[in-house]
């Protein structure tokens, strides 16, 4: 395996950021840490600026989505005001752009290495390109889904060609992005069960700890997610319509995640980075843990929003009628108007987004003590979600490949239309999410969980059939989305985000005008200061960065 010496190679790369727990450095070194940099550990490094945003992390958790594509997709309560649109910490968003860069640096001295080694050892280490790959661009088209067009194919070769003045990049064209990513996603899972595999190869991926079953089935079930994006309307249609064709009609050649075993995930740790403890954020945080009244609104079916007594299963959640993954996501508490003092008013915190006048007791014992529980707010504490350690760092999970073949054949993207299939695939998609959800809260160190008894496969199948039927739903697309929707939740609010833009689903989502400095719900996000400042190119894109730019894949 070919090394160069640390000073030659690591000064030119941007700075690693590596968790500070010794557990985690010790078993995967920061390259920027080492006296040699080789391609296997260069591609744990491409995890590590990854991990920020494709996990439940700090940056990304409580700064980004909670307080960014959380509000956009309402899959987080937030305060009807004149700056609601605004992110909280906009620093946030301009992180995701810097992490994906020094991600990309990462990449490019792989390939460098790996360009300059002979083909035997170029057979040994690439596996690590290929995973490096994977996740890499599953980053880089998240981020194109927030900016659009962005620096690609010349960005981040000032380490490998140490000239200053050529290392600016031109912009390269969002869908151009895309269909790169989508063509190489192919290859790279055709590529990946013919590569041998490297000794070292289970200990240094911290992700699929080696499994290339895995690595393939995480290719193609991104390659499907980007396919679907594209195939509703813009300048990939048609090509993201055959890739789903290609895929769907040709399942073994092209597995994906369809089951919670293929789920793709970096485990939790008790101790180290991947840690959510109390005061970490989502405990002492309002905005992190508001619940969103469009979500409880559709998860709880039968409207009976005039909630008594304190059994939360009394009054206020109905079973076989109710969203089941309500009892996990959200706590029992009482909405107090802010002016009058009145406990009559009980609403749901962020229904309507009308929630400046109102003030929620927080669930805790002296708030049950004192208060009972008479509704469905915050997200939930010490349970389900927080302070649970062994709730996993999902990246790719099986619900949302069901829901996207739902919405495939539902609409005859690529293939026949048939809703038939489409059914089976919701079906399948919503029992998955359910238990899925449930078998977080089974596994769950926190001192909440475990409330509520999980349903029967029978219950979960008639809850899922019941969505399918029910006559909220405009048509089945907006039923698919709608489930999709809720399973991303406050999980995958970027996901979220993407499928309101492209399909304007769920329907019925308020999204009213303010007065404000962005005066309604963004299509993209600007770029960065330091790309306005730096980059010569950013004049190409000077005239489209605004917040109403849409992606072309957007309706």
């Amino acid at each position: 395996m070919k090394k160069i010496s640390a000073t030659l190679a690591i000064g030119a790369l941007l700075s690693l950021g590596a968790c500070s727990e010794y557990d985690f450095d010790s078993k995967y070194e920061d390259p920027s840490k080492v006296n040699e940099v080789s391609i296997d550990r260069l591609m744990t490094g491409v995890f590590q600026k990854v991990k920020d945003y494709s996990c439940y992390e700090y940056n990304r958790y409580f700064g980004f989505d909670s307080q960014f594509v959380g509000k956009y997709a309402q899959t987080f309560g937030y305060v009807n005001s004149s700056s609601m649109y605004s992110p909280g910490y906009p620093p946030y968003i301009d992180s995701q752009w810097d992490n994906l860069y020094s991600a990309l640096t990462q990449y490019r001295k792989m390939e460098s290495l790996y360009n300059d080694e002979a083909a035997g050892v170029q057979a040994q280490n690439e596996a690590f390109m290929l995973a490096a790959k994977i996740h890499l661009y599953d980053f880089f088209a998240a981020t194109v889904d927030i900016f659009g067009d962005m620096p690609f194919k010349e960005a981040c070769m000032l380490p490998i060609t140490n000239d200053v003045s050529g290392s600016y990049a031109h912009y390269d064209k969002a869908e151009d992005i895309y269909k790169t990513i989508m063509d190489e996603l192919k290859e790279a899972a055709l590529r990946l069960p013919e590569v041998s595999i490297p000794r070292n190869f289970n200990t240094q991926d911290f992700i699929n700890n080696g499994d290339i079953d895995k690595w393939v089935r995480y290719a193609n079930s991104l390659r499907l997610r980007l396919a679907v994006r594209v195939a509703t309307q813009g300048a990939l249609q048609e090509e993201g319509r055959a890739a789903i064709k290609e895929m769907l009609e040709n399942p073994s050649q092209y597995p994906m995640v369809d089951e919670q075993a293929n789920n793709v995930y970096i485990v939790n740790q008790k101790s180290g980075q991947l840690n959510f403890t109390a005061g970490s954020g989502l405990g002492d945080w309002v905005t992190n843990r508001q619940a969103s009244g469009a979500i409880i609104d559709r998860m709880l079916s039968h409207g009976n929003y005039n909630m008594e007594g304190n059994d939360p299963l009394s009054g206020t959640y109905v079973k076989g009628e109710d969203d089941p993954r309500l009892l996990l996501l959200y706590n029992p508490v009482k909405i107090v108007n802010r002016n009058t003092q009145q406990t009559d008013e009980q609403r749901y915190l962020g229904t309507d987004l009308t929630v400046s006048d109102e003030v929620t007791e927080y669930y805790n014992s002296q708030a049950q003590d004192e208060f009972g529980n008479t509704g469905f707010s915050q997200i939930t504490q010490n349970g389900f979600f927080w302070q649970n350690d062994k709730f996993d760092m999902l990246i790719m999970a099986s619900p949302e490949v069901h829901f996207l073949k739902a919405e495939a054949y539902l609409m005859g993207y690529g293939v026949a239309a048939d809703e038939a299939r489409a059914k089976e695939e919701f079906l399948t998609a919503v029992s998955q999410s359910v238990n899925l959800y449930y078998y977080y809260d089974s596994v769950s160190t926190g001192e909440n969980a475990r409330q509520y008894e999980a349903p029967t496969a029978d219950e979960v199948a008639a809850f899922a059939e019941a969505r399918w039927n029910s006559p909220d739903y405009v048509d089945k697309h907006d039923a698919i989305i709608t489930q999709k929707w809720l399973h991303e939740g406050i999980l995958q609010s970027r996901e979220a985000w993407s499928d309101i833009r492209r399909t304007g689903y769920p329907s019925g989502l308020n999204f009213p005008e303010v007065n404000g400095t962005i005066a309604n719900v963004p299509n993209r996000w600007r770029y960065p200061t330091t790309e306005m400042n730096y980059n010569p190119y950013y004049k190409e894109v000077q005239d489209e960065d605004t917040y109403y730019t849409k992606l072309f894949w957007a309706r």
